[in-house]
Formats: C-alpha cells, sequence, structure tokens
C-alpha cells in the first residue's frame, strides 16, 4: 500500500506524510523539488521515493506511471506565492501539474485529495463554498479557482472519490522555508526575535486560521475514512480573529514563557501602512462558513494551538 504526497517536503505535506507514518504507512512516494531549505521537513518521516517536479510534468508523469499498488494521491504541493507575476509559472504548477494528477488518479481509479484555498474568495464576505460568483484577486487564486473548476466538472463524470479542501490561512511546524509566505503567526514570532518589535499594518485584517495537523488529520480522513461526499470543503478554525489578536497572542506566550520582559503587549507591537503594490492583492477577510461539523470538531480552538505553536518554536529556538 503506497500513497503519493504531492509538496511532501513542503509545509503541509510533510505534515501529511508524517500523519501516515503515525498510521504505519511508510510506503510514501514524495513528489516536489530538492530547494534545500525544505530539506529539514523531511527528518524523521518515513518514504519510499522522492520525485523532483523541476523535471517538467511528462518526467513526473513517467515516473509515476512505473509506480505499482498506489492507493491515493494527496495533492498538496503549489506555488503559493501570492506576488508572483508570471501567469505561465503559476498556471503551470497549480493548474497544468494538478490536472496530470487528476487523471493519473481517475485513470488507476484510486481517490484524489488535494488542497484548494480560501484565496478563491478574495474579499468576498460570503465565504459558503461555490464555483461562481467568486473574487480570485491574483494569479494564485486564479489558478486554485481553475483547477477547483476543471475538478467540480470531472468529477461527475467518475466514480472515484474525489475530494478538495480550501485552506484557510495554515500555521504550525515546517513553514520555516516559507519566507514571507509563511502564516503571520510564525512572522509575528520572528519579528520579535529578530527586531523586537511586530509590523502589523494599520488596516483591519480580520482573517481565519487552521492548525496543520488538523489539516492533515482531516485530509486523511477523507482518503481513508469519513465518508465525504465527492466536492470542495472549506477547511478552516471557524472562528476569525484579528491580525492584532493574533500579535497579542504571539507576544504574551513568549512574555510568560519569559523570552519577553511583561510589558503590554502593545509596547512590541508597531503599526505601519500596507503597501501599494500589497493592497490589491491582499485578502482582509476570511472565515470558513458552511464548514461541515465533522470538519469543525477537529479544528476548534486555534488560539490555543497557536500557542502551543509558538511554546514550540521558543523550546527549539534555544
Amino acid at each position: 500500500m503506497s500513497y503519493i504526497v504531492t509538496g511532501g517536503a513542503g509545509f503541509v505535506g510533510s505534515n501529511m506524510v508524517r500523519r501516515l507514518n503515525d498510521n504505519g504507512i511508510n510506503d510514501v512516494i514524495i513528489i516536489d523539488n530538492y530547494d534545500e531549505m525544505k530539506m529539514p521537513n523531511l527528518l524523521g518521516l518515513q518514504f519510499s521515493d522522492y520525485i523532483d517536479y523541476t523535471d517538467g510534468i511528462d518526467a513526473v508523469r513517467q515516473a509515476l506511471e512505473r509506480k505499482d499498488h498506489v492507493e491515493g494521491i494527496f495533492h498538496i504541493g503549489a506555488n503559493a506565492d501570492v506576488l508572483e507575476s508570471d501567469p505561465k509559472v503559476m498556471m503551470t504548477m497549480n493548474y497544468e501539474f494538478s490536472k496530470m494528477y487528476f487523471e493519473y488518479a481517475v485513470q488507476r481509479n484510486i481517490p484524489f485529495v488535494y488542497a484548494s484555498s480560501s484565496a478563491v474568495y478574495g474579499n468576498k464576505r460570503e465565504q459558503a463554498g461555490g464555483l461562481d460568483d467568486l473574487l480570485p484577486h491574483n494569479i494564485y487564486a486564479w489558478s486554485k479557482w481553475l483547477f477547483d473548476k476543471y475538478t467540480d466538472s470531472r468529477m461527475r463524470q467518475t466514480d472515484n472519490k474525489i475530494i478538495g479542501f480550501r485552506f484557510f490561512n495554515v500555521f504550525g511546524w515546517g513553514e520555516f522555508h516559507k519566507g514571507k509566505n509563511a502564516n503571520i503567526v510564525y512572522r509575528f514570532y520572528r519579528m520579535v526575535k529578530d527586531d523586537g518589535k511586530i509590523d502589523l499594518f494599520r488596516d483591519e485584517i480580520v482573517r481565519d486560521h487552521v492548525y496543520v495537523e488538523d489539516v492533515a488529520e482531516v485530509m486523511y480522513q477523507a482518503m481513508t475514512g469519513y465518508q465525504f461526499q465527492n466536492g470542495i470543503y472549506n477547511l478552516g478554525g471557524n472562528h476569525p480573529i484579528s491580525h492584532r489578536q493574533v500579535a497579542e497572542v504571539v507576544v504574551e506566550t513568549m512574555m510568560e514563557e519569559g523570552v519577553l520582559d511583561r510589558k503590554t503587549p502593545s509596547a512590541y507591537i508597531q503599526l505601519i501602512d500596507m503597501p501599494v503594490e500589497l493592497r490589491e492583492k491582499f485578502q482582509f477577510y476570511t472565515f470558513a462558513e458552511g464548514q461541515s461539523e465533522f470538519i469543525s470538531a477537529i479544528t476548534h480552538g486555534n488560539e490555543e494551538k497557536m500557542r502551543g505553536y509558538v511554546r514550540m518554536l521558543i523550546q527549539n529556538d534555544k
């Protein structure tokens, strides 16, 4: 029994591999690149092969055709740089590759569980699912929307299990390589550690967040356990909080752990203006509306999970 995990050396992908390993599944085929910054995520993981996607779609397809006994695909890998300016780069990674993995699953008659994104909603206030009347606001969001449209049309033509999850601001262990695309919990922590303060945009930003281990659990259950109907589901914490609140959670936890002197959180927060070039591509509000009770039962309590993550960062930063 083997599973394919695309993006398996990345943030969510490596946590997905760990979830499989925890359940005794070590025959895992990872598809990713050879980015040295990601390699530490592989430490402690069990996997049977590693395929470099930078060899191109045809090379990856041929490598997968030689694999036997594949039970399913967790398609998580993507170019998540919301500031990517080259549409061809983004669409090749997030649309053309995704179609190839999807069709491979259909041909093999195996389940396909994949990562979509809350970015497809843009700044639309209603974020309860669907494919129409959305507001993708950058090329990353458009690439995710296009693939959602593709799977929606194709899942009606196949008996395969096809489940998509729109991730809402995932945080947790393994995002060190993501730089400016890391979740704000990690970025705020690094700001305080490196600069002694958090640069916080003056604009009110309210986001739903979800813990990476919860994401891996939901995807694992979708593949092997819980009987989701084929479709695309929101996957968030179902509890939006402001960037200001997240900054205060980070600072308060660092004060509790003795990393910062005990002051008011505002002493460590500096308000700044949002760059003009970012404003048009930025989501100011996300909320995983209409989320299933099954998913919400797994993903609740995110503020405490954020505190636990910050403590983990502190313990491993010494």
